[in-house]
């Protein structure tokens, strides 16, 4: 489902189940009962209000720092790959193909079968056994000078960089939002509802109008970590720009300049996505 679509329908929830809930209270308790609550509700409420928001606020602020620095990840993993290629341009020419064709291996598994495969926590056997290749390519190769073992060396600590932020991918497309956080989300947000309907207002559709805007922003922000707690597997999930944009720097690569679109400037969407 489209996370416009999906929004928009858990905030109409979240606001219908509110407004029933709140002339279900008006109608039992009756609006002169709950009139003579409002200003010690109303002082309560802003303390209910008030530590609830900065506890939701928290959440996501820290679901968005959390998508940023694996986004900052994913890019770097796709980088060392991408670094590596271009490394092995130095290369003889056995290790050149072998390392280059490993590469473009790695890159298509990831965008063609691996980044579908964490939507549902998984990873692709064919990726591990590249990247041992990979590991076994450059370790293998024994430099004749100092230029081969300088490129050697940088297509270690890229390799390094690769395994390293590889898992770092991996492991986080094992987790999201823990169940405890969403129980405690969940709960707070209903109680800071229910506790709004003890504030009654002369007219029935300020108080509707009043409940609408509480339970709209309440699960907005309730969506959002929603949004930013699933990064790899969640309708708001990261895309995998740098391998695809290392598929378009493979293409050119190995086709030659000539696999360039002719104008002086244009959108790399155009071959991002052309293995």
């Amino acid at each position: 489902m489209n996370a416009y679509v999906m929004g928009f329908v858990v905030v109409s929830i979240a606001s219908l189940l509110s407004i029933a809930g709140m002339l279900i209270v008006r109608r039992k308790v009756g609006t002169e009962m709950l009139s003579s609550f409002n200003d010690v509700g109303g002082n309560a409420f802003q303390v209910v209000g008030t530590f609830y928001a900065v506890l939701l606020g928290l959440i996501v602020v820290d679901a968005m720092s959390s998508m940023t620095d694996l986004r900052v990840t994913v890019d770097q993993e796709a980088n060392a790959v991408g670094d590596t290629f271009i490394l092995a341009r130095g290369l003889p020419e056995k290790e050149r193909y072998r390392i280059r064709g490993l590469c473009v291996q790695y890159v298509d598994t990831v965008l063609d079968e691996e980044w579908q495969a964490m939507r549902q926590g998984m990873v692709s056997r064919d990726a591990i056994v590249c990247v041992s290749d990979l590991w076994d390519a450059v370790i293998d190769f024994k430099p004749t000078d100092d230029a081969e073992s300088d490129i050697r060396q940088m297509c270690l600590s890229n390799m390094a960089e690769l395994g390293d932020n590889r898992r770092a991918r991996l492991i986080a497309s094992q987790h999201g939002v823990a169940p405890e956080i969403w129980s405690v989300l969940i709960i707070g947000a209903m109680l800071t509802i229910a506790f709004s309907y003890f504030l009654s207002l002369p007219s029935l559709v300020a108080q509707i109008l009043m409940t609408v805007i509480i339970a709209t922003t309440l699960s907005l922000n309730v969506y959002l970590v929603y949004l930013f707690g699933y990064p790899l597997s969640g309708p708001y999930s990261i895309a995998p720009e740098g391998f695809l944009v290392d598929r378009m720097i493979f293409k050119m690569e190995t086709s030659g300049r000539e696999s360039l679109p002719p104008e002086k400037v244009f959108s790399p969407r155009k071959l991002l996505h052309d293995k």
